[in-house]
């Protein structure tokens, strides 16, 4: 299947906040069919905006796991949210898989 038919997916389980699902949608869209940047970070835009932190953290460590390409400024805009909403372990998963891929986390 298409990467865009994962997407679409993956977007329905995190309007449905149903967060394990989307990861379970991405990591097979990972193993059969390589995303985007810009599909990983529509992805990280919905948690960041859906403040679905957690899973956000969990799509974008799966990502740097998968060497995946991601755009910084779509990692660092859901550090600064996790960050502003102070939540603090879902800020450290995101620097850490950051750092995974070569990304700098901006000081606050």
């Amino acid at each position: 299947p298409e990467p865009r038919l994962y997407l679409q997916l993956a977007q329905a389980c995190l309007r449905d906040r149903q967060g394990k699902r989307a990861t379970e949608v991405f990591k097979l869209m990972l193993e059969q069919a390589a995303p985007t940047a810009a599909m990983i970070g529509s992805l990280l835009g919905t948690c960041a905006k859906l403040n679905m932190l957690s899973t956000g953290a969990e799509l974008l460590a799966a990502a740097a796991d998968a060497s995946m390409r991601v755009d910084a400024r779509d990692a660092q805009g859901l550090h600064e949210v996790a960050f502003r909403k102070k939540k603090e372990a879902c800020a450290d998963e995101i620097a850490l898989a950051m750092a995974k891929l070569g990304i700098l986390v901006a000081s606050a």
